[in-house]
This record gives structure tokens, C-alpha cells and sequence, in this order.
């Protein structure tokens, strides 16, 4: 065959015949091809082989899945070899639904964040008139709900075991059935003794949901739109932080603070029966129930809460974690001062108007959390194409710089200086909430999302490693929150709040520029 003809031929001419392909003519320059150990070269003399079907004459990898580099290596023709290149994780969902039960998954997982923030954000509003009832001073109920949030950060190792022994659609529901006597408890608690016990039991429930939310939307999306699906379930849990205190706050000027609790018993009740038609059965509960008998040994080793502390030892999902605390730190210290602040700033009395404040930051919460899961799924899908089809789960926290640098540290420290300084009003306080709210949501959107695909083989470890080390910052914010606005006052409290975002962005930055060794491990195990 001539030059000319070589060069016109179609390059997947060998899919339409069974001819051996023809020799390659010398001087003929050709692009680079993948070769791989059990495909033959190209043949460059036109002796006759064997008749068969022909290999390609330029193998294509994979659009989306790049070549094992174990297996083969892309040379140039032309030039000395080049060196693999690494691989892609798998992106196919591990659960496959329809579409609509998809969708209606989703909103069940996020329903059940509610009632959990209700649990720890809606007496942030009621917090005096709890205090007026028991006749104790309004910081015990900031020590006791610090130890509400520290009863969280404890949670993952309780529940962690618990779904490794009975699967995790059995303890998701277990856990939403404890929350909603813990709510009733809470209600009828006859003195702050027993309030704050069952209120501390309560807490040990609210992380189930969170873990076991993003695990369950990890298993049933695809990278290119599980940063959305994230989003949303983000956006839910923290706009939960702005409606509870609100919530807690009309209810605490109309009738008892009691009822709050009453009305997160009903929450939680409307979850569990949505929980009960649509959480999907996971595939490693089924697996486990084939198994024998458990025994005492294995027991142990299956409530042996070092798998959870394990994970850290990978840098970049301690570090990861460490930033979503320094973010926790953000938004709680924003949260628990909006109470004393305003009421300090415009004289307001009534836990109505002052809980009319939380809906600012709640919004806020909302879009970005929903905004951030977009840009996300934008930047993974223009790295993957950057990368001639590689996606590495750190791609994805490059969508969180202009929050974490810009819009969150801005609206925190807006917010701080005119309440200090009494300027402008109350808009300007309540549209730097709304900056900081948008900033903050968009600055974890990356964060949540990445800690599920980080290390998928032990993805319910590291999402629990996260909130454990993520409540432990808030448990530490709450209870000392309002006695540093009393000491700094009020601006430098919340300058301080907006360095610790910029640290977290640092840390971020960090991580996107560290290959790290979960990334060698996916490589190695394809």
C-alpha cells in the first residue's frame, strides 16, 4: 500500500475486515500508540501470519478509565518512552436505582437532618427562658449543649460498629427510633438534670444521619453529579442551623420551649417512615448476613472504634478533616453569637425577633451549599477533561478557593465590625450573615464531597474520622463563644473566626497540591 493510501485509511478500517493490516512503510511518521503486553506490534515487514482477526493498528484507551500502568506503558514511535500515567477511580454507582427513587432518596436523607439540627441548634433562641425554668444561669445551657455537640463527635464511634453489625439501613433507621424518644424525653425532662441527660443521649444519634446521608448518596451518584446531590443534602443540614433557632424562637414566644422537642419527635417520625420506603439496602449488610455466627472475638473487633482513628494516618484526610473543623469553628462561633450580639446591638428581648435574625445566615446556608455543589461537579468535569479522563477526588476542592479566601472571610468580618461598630442598621448585619452563610456552605461543599471518594474502600470511616474531628471544633466554639465575645468583644471575636477560615483555605490549598498515598493505593489496586 502507498504512503497516500496510509494516510487516508480510516484508523478503525480493522473493525469492518479481518484482513491483517499492512506493513508500515519506512519514513512514515506515526502519533504515539498504547502498547500493551498480550496485544502483538505493528508488524513492520508484510510477511504473511495467521489468518484471524487483526489487532487495531492504533488501540484507543478508555475515554473515561485510563490503562493499567502495571500493564502498559504509551510509547512515541518517534521518541523514547513516555511514563504511565495514573488511574482513574471507578465512577460507576454502587447502587443502581431508578431515577426517581433516586431523587426521592436524596430528599429523605436530607428530611433527616433536620430533626438532628433541631437536636442542637433550636434552644440556641430559647436558651433564657430554658434557663428561667430551671432557675440556672443562661451559660449552663451553653455548657450543656457544647457537651451535646462533644456527644456527636463521640457518635460515629458508637454507630460506625452498630452498622457494621446489623447494616446500615437497619441502624439509619435504628438510630432515627432513639431520636425520636430522646425528643419526647427532652420534653417531658422534669429538671435540668435529666434534660441534659437525655439531651447528651440525643446527640449521640445526630452524626448517624450525616455519615450514613453522604455514604448512601456516594453509592447511588455519579462523580459528575454527586457534587449536586451533596450540595443539596449540605445545604439542608446547615439551612437546619438557621430554621431550628427560628423555629425554637416563635415557639418559645407563643407557648413552652417544651414543644419544640414535640415538634422534632414529629420530624423525626415523618423521617422514619420515609426512611423505611426508600433508604436502599446496602450491599455490605447483605453480604454480612450470609456470614456465620457472630462470635464473641469478632464482636469486639466489630465495635473496635480504631478504624474510624485509623484513616488519619493518610495526611491529606487529616488534613482535610482539620479544615472542616477550622470551618465548624466559622460557623458555629457565627451562630451562637447572633443571640447576644443582636440582642446587645438593636435591645431586642424576645426570642421571636432575635431568632428573625437566623433566617439571614440560613438562606445563606442554603444557596451556598447548593451553589458550591454545582461549581464542584463544573470543576471535576474540566479537570477529567484536562486529564484526557482522569479524575482525582482533590480535583474537586479547587471549587472552594474564592469561598474560602473571599466570600467567607468578607461577610465575617462585615458582620463582626458593624455590630461592634453599630453601622448600618440592621441590613448591613443581616446581608453579611447572608455573604457569610453562601461562603461557608460553598467552602464545604468541596470538602464533604471529597471525604466520600478520598479512600472509597473505607469512604463510612473517613466521612465518620471527619464529623468526629468537625464537632469537636464545635463543641469547643460553643461553650467558649460567649465568654470570648465578653473578653474581645465583639469585632476581634469574629476577626478571629475569619482567620480561622483563611487557615482552613491554606490547608486546602495544600491538599490539592499533595499527591497522596490513598491516590498510590487506588492506582496499585486497579
Amino acid at each position: 500500500m502507498s504512503v497516500e493510501k496510509a494516510k487516508k485509511a480510516p484508523q478503525d478500517a480493522h473493525l469492518l475486515s479481518t484482513e491483517q493490516p499492512p506493513a508500515v512503510p519506512s519514513g512514515l511518521l506515526l502519533p504515539p500508540l498504547c502498547t500493551y503486553p498480550t496485544v502483538p506490534t505493528v508488524p513492520t515487514d508484510p510477511a504473511p501470519t495467521p489468518p484471524g482477526p487483526s489487532p487495531p493498528l492504533f488501540p484507543t484507551p478508555d475515554p473515561v478509565l485510563a490503562p493499567n500502568p502495571a500493564a502498559s506503558t504509551c510509547t512515541d514511535l518517534n521518541d523514547e518512552p513516555r511514563p504511565p500515567r495514573p488511574v482513574a477511580i471507578d465512577d460507576n454507582p454502587a447502587i443502581h436505582l431508578p431515577g426517581w427513587r433516586r431523587w426521592v432518596a436524596l430528599f429523605t436523607v436530607c428530611w433527616m437532618t433536620l430533626p438532628m439540627n433541631f437536636a442542637t441548634s433550636s434552644i440556641l433562641a430559647a436558651a433564657p427562658e430554658v434557663a428561667a425554668e430551671f432557675s440556672i444561669p443562661a451559660t449552663t445551657i451553653s455548657v450543656a449543649n457544647a457537651g451535646v455537640f462533644l456527644a456527636m463527635a463521640a457518635s460515629p464511634l458508637i454507630w460506625v460498629p452498630v452498622a457494621r453489625l446489623l447494616g446500615r439501613r437497619l441502624a439509619y433507621l435504628s438510630a432515627a427510633c432513639v431520636l425520636g424518644l430522646c425528643s419526647i424525653g427532652s420534653a417531658l425532662a422534669p429538671n435540668m438534670a435529666t434534660f441534659t441527660a437525655i439531651w447528651v443521649i440525643g446527640g449521640t444519634i445526630g452524626v448517624v444521619f450525616l455519615v450514613y446521608g453522604q455514604t448512601i448518596l456516594s453509592d447511588l451518584f455519579e462523580p459528575t453529579i454527586r457534587g449536586t446531590a451533596v450540595g443539596f443534602f449540605l445545604g439542608t443540614c446547615v439551612s437546619g442551623n438557621g430554621i431550628a433557632p427560628l423555629t425554637g424562637g416563635i415557639i418559645s414566644a407563643y407557648t413552652s420551649w417544651r414543644v419544640i422537642f414535640g415538634v422534632q419527635a414529629g420530624m423525626t417520625l415523618i423521617g422514619l417512615i420515609l426512611g423505611w420506603f426508600f433508604v436502599p439496602h446496602d450491599i455490605v449488610a447483605e453480604k454480612d448476613q450470609e456470614q456465620s455466627e457472630e462470635t464473641a472475638k469478632r464482636l469486639l473487633r466489630v465495635f473496635s472504634p480504631l478504624p474510624v482513628f485509623r484513616v488519619m494516618r493518610h495526611p491529606n484526610i487529616l488534613l482535610a478533616n482539620i479544615s472542616c473543623g477550622l470551618l465548624a469553628f466559622n460557623q458555629y462561633g457565627m451562630l451562637s453569637s447572633i443571640r447576644p450580639a443582636i440582642n446587645e446591638r438593636f435591645n431586642l428581648t424576645t426570642p421571636l425577633t432575635s431568632g428573625l435574625f437566623y433566617l439571614a445566615p440560613g438562606v445563606g446556608f442554603v444557596l451556598g451549599g447548593t451553589i458550591g455543589g454545582r461549581i464542584s461537579d463544573h470543576t471535576v468535569k474540566r479537570y477529567i477533561k484536562r486529564r484526557n479522563g482522569l479524575r482525582l477526588p482533590r480535583d474537586r476542592l479547587r471549587s472552594g478557593f474564592a469561598s474560602m479566601f473571599v466570600i467567607l472571610p468578607l461577610g465575617t468580618l462585615v458582620l463582626g465590625w458593624s455590630l461592634e461598630q453599630r453601622l448600618g442598621g440592621m441590613v448591613l448585619p443581616a446581608a453579611s450573615a447572608f455573604v457569610a452563610g453562601v461562603g461557608l456552605m460553598s467552602s464545604f461543599s468541596g470538602l464533604n464531597t471529597f471525604s466520600a471518594e478520598v479512600f472509597p474502600q473505607s469512604k463510612t470511616e473517613v466521612i465518620s474520622s471527619k464529623y468526629f474531628v468537625q464537632y469537636m471544633f464545635s463543641a469547643s466554639t460553643i461553650a467558649s463563644r460567649m465568654s470570648t465575645i465578653q473578653t474581645m468583644r465583639t469585632g476581634w471575636a469574629f476577626t478571629l473566626t475569619a482567620a480561622v477560615g483563611l487557615l482552613a483555605g491554606v490547608i486546602v490549598v495544600f491538599i490539592t497540591r499533595y499527591e497522596p498515598k490513598t491516590e498510590k493505593l487506588l492506582r496499585e489496586n486497579r
